[in-house]
């Protein structure tokens, strides 16, 4: 009896042990990967050449913007975007005899980061808005602040050519990976 006890107690032991390896190798995942990401800014688009919609005055107009971006990591270095912005605002662009109202853009584009903190972007999309509708190309860059988590801060600026006349807008927002 005395040897089976023994025999028994060796292989309880090495069973344990056994499963306490196997439980150390489980906690001892990686960080998981943090491919997608949500990002709601808000900022303002400068209108040159152009004058609010009910009013005299020529000259450049400021109007505010909301917008929506998700991303997907592709490599290391590249993400592919989806943006929606909606400018809150009616002006008139001088030049073209174009009134402008709330318009909303969808652009497809990517990202290439440079730096840890600084994306390059371009896209290509449409201006969805009641008068006319525009095709739209943009160039950008993204200034990125990584908070604790999955959050982050962004400083943004880009520069739209909308068929018929260029914007400038600079941005600010909050982003979350997941």
């Amino acid at each position: 009896m005395n040897t089976t006890f023994k025999l028994l107690s060796k292989v309880m032991v090495l069973i344990l042990l056994g499963n306490l390896n196997l439980m150390a190798q489980e906690t001892r995942s990686e960080e998981p990967e943090l491919k997608n990401s949500f990002l709601l800014n808000f900022g303002y688009t400068h209108i040159p050449g152009s004058s609010e919609l009910h009013s005299e005055a020529s000259g450049d107009v400021f109007v505010p913007a909301i917008g929506f971006d998700y991303s997907r990591e592709i490599s290391e270095r590249w993400e592919l975007i989806l943006m929606l912005d909606f400018e809150l605002g009616k002006y008139l662009v001088l030049s073209k005899e174009l009134n402008r109202e709330n318009a909303f853009m969808v652009l497809g584009g990517a990202s290439y980061e440079l730096f840890s903190f600084f994306k390059v972007m371009a896209g290509l999309g449409i201006e969805l808005e009641k008068n006319e509708n525009l095709f739209v190309t943009r160039l950008g860059g993204e200034f990125i602040h990584e908070l604790n988590g999955p959050w982050g801060l962004m400083a943004g600026a880009y520069w739209d050519y909308k068929q018929e006349y260029a914007t400038y807008s600079l941005v600010v927002g909050v982003g979350y990976r997941f």
